[in-house]
């Protein structure tokens, strides 16, 4: 059994397109012989796990946990995995979602909002920071995961990132900067990307993408003294796929992205640091 965060089957995809056909088949054929691949820590761009199951045949596994209650919700080792979905809550354990801080009752439907868990594997509280625990904590015991969710029609629940750093007001519209990035990863010039929202007068945030080009179209621009990828170009493409209010407002090339040790991207410090410097 492997498994792994997003960010390390980026990584893997990026070597096995840097490998020779021999070392590809190679590869592509140790994978096949594992007998599960699953995917945990942030949501799984879907782009990316189509990727993968045409190199290796795996469907990857996706499942949500914490270490608040270890795992809650999963895709069926057996049965369909419904990609972009973490798929439903076990059979013991009970989630909802939080819409607003004005209504603790939750809903088990399509809005946009806070998952909050109850699980017999709950842990009791944070060792000496009895604030922070109560906090946590809805009147009813349910625990305030701090991710944002929603259901689709199948009941599968989809994460849409962190509510203090991945959802996104812009001009009134709320959304989630997972979904933008999910889309920006199918240009042929993007290899990895970060989508962020940065304070504005006007609309409240405007959407700024940070990307890393393939090493291959970066060269190819540079010998032809051409920036890997225009915001003008992006836009163009970004229409027929992207709200208008979606559409990145500002673009940034970088030759990596920060992140932490569980692979993730800080996007609240980037998100300081950012709308500091511009």
């Amino acid at each position: 059994m492997f498994t792994g965060v997003p960010t390390t089957y980026t990584r893997l995809i990026q070597y096995y397109e840097e490998m020779d056909p021999k070392q590809k088949a190679a590869s592509a054929s140790a994978a096949r012989h594992l007998r599960l691949m699953m995917c945990g820590s942030s949501a799984l761009p879907f782009p990316i796990m189509q990727q993968w199951e045409t190199i290796t045949g795996h469907r990857l596994l996706e499942y949500y946990g914490m270490t608040e209650f270890v795992m809650a919700i999963s895709n069926p080792i057996r049965g369909k995995r419904k990609g972009g979905t973490v798929g439903k809550p076990f059979s013991a354990v009970q989630a909802k979602i939080l819409l607003d801080d004005h209504d603790e009752n939750g809903s088990d439907k399509s809005e946009l909002g806070e998952l909050c868990i109850k699980s017999p594997s709950l842990f009791k509280e944070y060792w000496k920071l009895p604030e922070v625990t109560n906090q946590s904590f809805t009147d009813d015991g349910f625990f305030r995961t701090g991710d944002a969710v929603t259901v689709d029609e199948d009941g599968c629940y989809i994460i849409l990132g962190r509510t203090n750093a991945d959802i996104m007001k812009v001009g009134g519209y709320k959304f989630s900067a997972l979904e933008i990035e999910a889309i920006l990863l199918e240009h042929p010039a993007i290899s990895e990307c970060c989508v962020l929202g940065l304070p504005d007068k006007e609309y409240g945030e405007v959407v700024c993408a940070i990307f890393v080009p393939y090493t291959e179209l970066k060269g190819r621009r540079e010998e032809e003294l051409k920036p890997a990828l225009r915001l003008q170009e992006l836009s163009d493409w970004a229409k027929e796929r992207l709200a208008p209010y979606k559409i990145p407002r500002r673009l940034l090339v970088w030759y990596s992205l920060p992140r932490n040790a569980m692979g993730k991207v800080n996007k609240e410090e980037l998100k300081e640091g950012l709308a500091y410097d511009l």
